[in-house]
C-alpha cells in the first residue's frame, strides 16, 4: 500500500517519469499477448493474497510451466493455486498440451531456514530449474507507532520491515542464485519495492518501511554489478542474470497496522499491473534497465523511447563519482 496520490508525490520520486501513467494493465501488456517462451519456471514470494496472488495469476495466464509460490499461510496459497490453475486452463489453446506444475512453500522469507525452502522446491520438484524470482513478500508495520515521528517509533518497527523487505530478499536471492545462474533464459530477479523508498517527508509512509525499500533498491543495484556480464548494456540478452526493482503502484491490499484510513481511497491501481510489468521484464530482460528502479505505472513504450537518455545519464553519473 502507498500513501499519497501520484499527483501529490514529490517530483524527485519519479512518479510521473513518463507522461503517460497506467492504473490498469494496458493492452500491450496483457498476458494473453505476452506468452512465455517454452518452459518457464517462476518463484513468487508473498503469494497467498493481494499483489503476489495477482502476479501468480498473470504468469499462469501467460503459460508458465512452473510456479513456486511461498507465503506464511497454507490456506491462502491453496486459494492462489486454484486461481492459477483456472487461469492457465482458460488461456490454453486447443492444441496446447502443456501443464502447469505448482508447488506451495509455507514459511517466512525473513528466516534463513524458511528462505531456503523455495530453493529446495526448485531442486526437488522442478528439476533444478528456475527462470525468474519475484521477491514480493513484504511488511509495512506491525504497530501504529511506525507512522509517528522518529522519537515515538518503537525500534521493532525498523527491525520488522528490514528483516522481511531487505534481509528476506537477500536470503531468498542467495538461496536461489545457483539455479538462476544455471537458467537457460539467463535468470531474472524482481524485487518489489516502493516509491516510498524515495521519500523523507512526513505523510509519505512509515520510516522503517521506507528505509527497508531503499535498502532493497540498493540490493538490486549491487546484485546487478556483481553478476554483470560482458557483451550487453548492463547484462541481459541471455548472457547472465538481470535484476530490477519494481514499484507496483498504489494498491490496496491488507491495510498496514496504524496507517491513516483516509488515505486508503488514494490506492487506485490494479494489483495485476505489477505482474504484467514483471512478465514483460522476464520475457524481454532489457539489459539497459539492469539494476534499476522502475514503476509499474510508467508507460513502457515511452520508457524505451528514453533509453538513450537514461543510459547516457547513468554514464555521466559514473564519471562524476569517479
Amino acid at each position: 500500500m502507498e500513501l499519497a496520490a501520484q499527483s501529490h508525490f514529490p517530483d524527485a520520486s519519479g512518479a510521473t517519469f513518463t507522461k503517460k501513467i497506467h492504473h490498469s494493465v494496458p493492452p500491450a501488456l496483457d498476458p494473453r499477448v505476452q506468452p512465455l517462451p517454452g518452459r518457464f519456471v517462476v518463484a513468487i514470494t508473498g503469494a497467498s493474497q493481494g499483489l503476489g496472488r495477482a502476479t501468480a495469476e498473470v504468469f499462469a495466464r501467460a503459460g508458465a510451466a512452473g510456479l513456486i509460490l511461498s507465503a506464511r499461510t497454507l490456506a491462502g496459497l491453496e486459494e492462489t493455486r486454484r486461481i492459477c490453475e483456472e487461469a492457465h486452463s482458460a488461456s490454453k489453446k486447443p492444441a496446447d498440451n502443456t501443464n502447469l506444475k505448482i508447488t506451495l512453500v509455507v514459511g517466512s522469507v525473513g528466516t534463513g531456514a524458511d528462505a531456503k525452502r523455495p530453493a529446495d522446491a526448485v531442486r526437488d520438484e522442478h528439476e533444478g530449474r528456475i527462470d525468474m524470482l519475484i521477491n514480493n513478500a513484504g511488511v509495512v508495520s506491525t504497530h501504529e507507532s511506525a507512522w509517528g515521528p522518529l522519537d515515538q517509533i518503537r525500534p521493532d518497527q525498523l527491525d520488522v520491515p528490514m528483516q522481511t523487505n531487505y534481509i528476506g530478499r537477500f536470503l531468498t536471492m542467495q538461496a536461489l542464485m545457483p539455479a538462476l545462474l544455471a537458467s537457460p533464459s539467463g535468470g531474472t530477479v524482481v524485487n518489489v519495492t516502493s516509491i516510498c523508498s524515495h521519500f523523507t517527508a512526513a505523510g509519505h509512509g512509515a520510516l522503517g518501511f521506507n528505509i527497508s525499500a531503499l535498502a532493497s533498491n540498493r540490493l538490486t543495484e549491487m546484485a546487478a554489478e556483481v553478476y554483470r556480464t560482458d557483451g550487453t548494456e548492463g547484462g541481459g540478452g541471455g548472457k547472465g542474470p538481470v535484476f530490477y526493482s519494481v514499484h507496483p503502484g498504489t494498491i490496496f491490499t491488507n491495510p498496514p497496522v496504524g496507517a491513516p484510513k483516509e488515505l486508503y481511497k488514494l490506492c487506485t491501481d490494479d494489483a495485476d499491473l505489477c505482474g504484467a510489468v514483471c512478465l514483460w521484464l522476464g520475457r524481454n530482460r532489457p539489459g539497459w534497465l539492469n539494476g534499476r528502479y522502475i514503476s509499474a505505472t510508467w508507460d513502457l513504450e515511452e520508457l524505451q523511447e528514453r533509453k538513450a537518455e537514461i543510459v547516457e545519464g547513468d554514464k555521466l553519473k559514473s564519471r562524476m563519482v569517479l
